[in-house]
């Protein structure tokens, strides 16, 4: 059983992680959404990551029809992985003219983008950079490890770590002490984007706010470092259009600034509130629901 499930698994990751997004490079762009599209309803495909991440978003939301929202979820992670091929592949245009804007992006310049793990929002530090906003961004290597146990995924995961440094150069920040080298970016020009809604690290400070009725933890470290410099910041997410096409849309709320970490909490988590309430499925780090939720 646990042989066939390894089998399985690198099947999965061969197809979603090479093979697919492979061949939707030497096709149009409105021709391989339509594929991932019908593929994504396909119980068998991501059926493992995609299980996991339903079991959890039905013990702390409500998620609806499981059939149509684990379809929703795949083709998040499908049209994700489809965008950095794409993009590595010299069609960043391709990608970025699928997204719709609600506001300019210009309202992001020199100011902080708080944006959470949603939809498929790979490019959205392409975007940034490509409309001369100069992002930053924290981000964490692969893990070594996953290579033994997950070759294809670890492609995947080694690639966005290489674009998003050719995309930053010195503006991509590598975890671990990272605080002052953001912080000190916050006193240059340019976007920072900082994703607040990963679960923090045991041993470090903390903030907390309820969340859909919960009581959620966060990172204290970078609110605290906003407070204090009393920078700008936008809220968004750049997400899954609503009229079914798999294009996206990028949302954004702001400008804000607050003096008090736990006053720009509240209005964060009130933003990422308002999406998982209307459209969970597109919460990308649901595996990790019981760690951001104490």
């Amino acid at each position: 059983m646990q042989a066939w499930t390894s089998i399985t698994r690198q099947m999965n990751d061969f197809l979603v992680y090479f093979l697919l997004p492979g061949v939707s490079v030497l096709l149009p762009s409105a021709w391989s959404r339509a594929v991932l599209a019908r593929l994504s309803r396909r119980r068998w495909l991501l059926a493992e990551k995609s299980d996991v991440a339903w079991a959890m978003a039905l013990e702390f939301s409500d998620p609806g029809d499981e059939r149509e929202w684990k379809t929703r979820w795949k083709q998040i992670e499908l049209l994700d992985v489809r965008d950095l091929y794409l993009m590595v592949s010299g069609r960043s245009r391709s990608v970025l003219a699928e997204i719709e804007y609600d506001v300019p992006l210009e309202t992001a310049k020199d100011r902080v983008m708080v944006g959470m793990h949603w939809g498929p929002s790979i490019s959205t530090l392409k975007m940034v950079a490509v409309a001369g906003l100069t992002p930053a961004f924290l981000f964490r290597p692969p893990n070594r490890h996953t290579l033994r146990s997950r070759p294809f995924y670890y492609l995947f995961l080694s690639m966005a770590a290489r674009h998003m440094v050719k995309t930053m150069h010195d503006r991509a920040v590598v975890v671990g002490g990272a605080g002052r080298k953001l912080g000190a970016m916050l006193d240059q020009p340019g976007s920072v984007v900082v994703l607040m809604d990963a679960p923090p690290m045991k041993g470090r400070p903390i903030l907390k706010c309820s969340v859909l009725s919960r009581a959620a933890v966060f990172n204290a470290g970078f609110p605290n470092i906003l407070a204090d410099k009393r920078k700008e910041y936008v809220f968004y997410a750049l997400g899954l259009h609503p009229d079914g096409s798999l294009r996206k849309k990028l949302e954004m709320e702001g400008p804000f600034s607050s003096d008090n970490a736990q006053e720009f909490l509240l209005g964060y988590t009130g933003f990422l509130e308002r999406h998982l309430l209307s459209d969970p499925a597109q919460w990308r780090i649901w595996h990790a629901a019981g760690q951001f939720w104490a």
